[in-house]
């Protein structure tokens, strides 16, 4: 029971040391980024941060981003399905749609998690720097100047991927 006590007593200083150093992990990390109040509150706000180190960190970004992106593209659908379809309609959301956030959910945002799980850090960069500029070129459609709400979006992924593709950066 003496030893049982004792390797209980070790076990639990070693998860508070875990759990007292992770704020300091995100907080290092997030410094570094050009983004560093979204960076940490996206990572805090995820609780597998709390016990993730570096590697998960980005995961949980690359997560983050997919959400955003997710969420974009299902606000893209349902205003495209509210105005009716004409075809200059279709030209802008539908490339907004297919090309620019359906590209980022079924192609960019998987092979970032796979690059990155696969430690290929620049491949995963490049496929969140697509992302990024999936965000820019939905923009464009509206010659710079879509409605509000989509601007915002827009502008919402942007800085997420960004900041994702710096915490990768670190790795690099």
């Amino acid at each position: 029971m003496n030893n049982f006590m004792k390797l209980f007593a070790v076990f639990l200083f070693i998860q508070i040391q875990i759990a007292l150093s992770q704020p300091n992990l995100i907080q290092q990390l997030c410094k570094k980024n050009r983004y560093e109040p979204l960076c940490v509150s996206t990572l805090n706000l995820d609780p597998r941060s709390k016990t993730s180190n570096l590697q998960g960190l980005a995961s949980i970004s690359i997560d983050a981003t997919t959400k955003k992106t997710n969420e974009t593209l299902t606000y893209l659908i349902s205003v495209y399905r509210g105005i009716g379809g004409r075809r200059e309609d279709f030209e802008k959301y539908g490339t907004c749609i297919d090309q620019d956030y359906g590209a980022s959910v079924d192609r960019y945002l998987p092979a970032a998690l796979a690059n990155l799980k696969a430690k290929k850090y620049s491949g995963a960069i490049a496929n969140m720097q697509s992302v990024v500029g999936a965000t820019g070129d939905c923009q464009n459609q509206f010659a710079g100047h879509g409605p509000l709400l989509l601007t915002q979006r827009n502008k919402a992924v942007h800085d997420i991927a960004d900041m994702t593709s710096d915490i990768i950066k670190t790795f690099v």
